[in-house]
């Protein structure tokens, strides 16, 4: 489990390499991603290791929080960086001037607590401002549909007075409910279940690789909101890849105790073709935003037929040249004799051509193995693109994803991607990032 990131230093990074050395020698290495997201080639060093298994974020549908109450109606807010409300406190609550508190607050906010919409500028920003009014706490109403979250401070602001955040649905009711009475007590912590499952976090680092444009990540793993333990035997909230990165490594523990002979790529394969597709808010990027899918122990632990490579990466290509490259797949049987039928899905239909398997099926006997090649026959007709999809193999009652991906840049473009260069392949950055769900890190809005 090893939750360190920087920029890709080349094509030979030593951390990678170092990684790859270490897989080699039989060791599982579980690599964040990142959260450098939500733009492509962000994926960190040493997460773009090819033989790690590197992990992203995404959501669960629960959080953590302490009640708000108003009326008969009960909500549940989450704390962060910034003072609880302990002990509770009851006021009534107000909007501000400007909505967003991101700059001098019009309205005498004495005894109050004020309700502030996420967005534009830093909690602390919005908080300090409520504080110098006269707040005797904030409520940030959430600007997205996504759960509420650990607000981070900004290193600038000190404010001291108590803040949590809503979620967006319960702002809009908040604010329907000013100017009107609410309490919220800080002293006991309560599990809220929420519908937002396998969102993907926007501060999720995207693969591909950059500069040799490997489909990375690799799983999806519980990243936000996690409930964590620290020093001196508290807990705290996080989020981010290094928090689904020891939920990736717990995953890999209990395959090593219901298959402890398996090979690192073994344990690999039953993590990524056996994950859920369920991952939603990759921006139309398929694996390279969620690699295989969220992980799925229950399906890993019962995998009978293992593939290796666990992904398909044809790479990336440029220029007016012919394109193509093949991968062999290898298929392990560790159940009795089957066939399976193969198939491959593909994310633009104009280019269903140009990617194939060499066959329609395969038969493996018992404990056996069998080989089939993935092609990528570009020609000089495929164009412009990134293009990914699924290897998909139909085994009896089994069903196997061995997700696949390619980049292609023709015309005069250099296919040079970097994390300094979001805008690789030709296309633009503004389709592929979603700038209003946290794209600045943790201290965003």
């Amino acid at each position: 489990n090893l939750s360190i990131g920087g920029r890709v230093q080349g094509l030979h990074d030593t951390l990678s390499e170092a990684i790859n050395a270490a897989v080699d020698a039989g060791t599982i290495a579980v690599i964040a991603a990142g959260n450098s997201g939500p733009g492509i080639l962000t994926v960190e060093s040493p997460g773009n290791a090819a033989n790690a298994i590197t992990a992203t974020a995404a959501s669960d549908p629960h959080f953590e929080g302490i009640k708000v109450t108003f009326g008969t109606t009960t909500i549940g807010a989450a704390i962060g960086e910034f003072a609880n409300f302990k002990p509770a406190i009851t006021a009534a609550t107000t909007t501000t001037t400007p909505a967003n508190g991101c700059t001098a607050i019009s309205e005498d906010l004495t005894g109050k607590i004020a309700l502030i919409d996420r967005g534009v500028c830093t909690f602390g920003t919005k908080i300090q401002d409520a504080q110098d009014r006269g707040a005797a706490g904030v409520i940030i109403l959430n600007n997205q549909p996504t759960d509420p979250f650990p607000m981070a401070q900004d290193g600038v602001h000190t404010p001291t007075i108590p803040a949590v955040i809503v979620s967006h649905a319960d702002g809009v009711t908040l604010k329907a409910h000013a100017p009107g009475t609410v309490t919220v007590d800080g002293s006991a912590f309560f599990d809220f279940v929420t519908t937002n499952s396998d969102i993907l976090a926007a501060f999720s680092s995207r693969g591909p690789t950059p500069y040799d444009f490997r489909l990375k990540p690799d799983v999806t793993a519980p990243g936000v909101n996690v409930l964590s333990s620290i020093l001196g035997g508290q807990f705290s909230f996080f989020q981010g890849t290094s928090m689904a990165t020891p939920h990736t490594t717990g995953a890999v523990a209990l395959l090593l105790a219901a298959h402890p002979t398996w090979s690192p790529d073994e344990v690999k394969s039953a993590l990524v073709d056996y994950a859920d597709r369920t991952v939603t808010g990759t921006s139309g990027l398929g694996p390279i935003a969620r690699g295989g899918g969220r992980i799925n122990v229950q399906s890993s632990v019962g995998a009978a037929i293992l593939l290796s490579p666990a992904s398909i990466s044809f790479g990336g290509f440029t220029g007016g040249k012919p394109l193509g490259a093949s991968v062999d797949v290898t298929f392990e049987n560790l159940g009795p004799a089957v066939t399976c039928a193969l198939s491959l899905t593909i994310n633009d239909p104009t280019a269903a051509g140009f990617f194939s398997l060499s066959a329609a099926s395969l038969s493996l006997g018992a404990g056996g193995s069998g080989t089939v090649t993935a092609t990528f026959n570009g020609g000089q007709s495929v164009g412009t693109g990134l293009f990914w999809g699924d290897a998909v193999a139909t085994c009896g009652s089994a069903t196997i994803r061995a997700p696949w991906f390619a980049a292609v840049q023709r015309g005069n473009g250099a296919l040079n991607g970097n994390q300094n260069s979001p805008a690789a392949f030709g296309l633009d950055p503004a389709v592929y990032m979603d700038t209003s769900l946290m794209s600045g890190g943790p201290f965003a809005s």
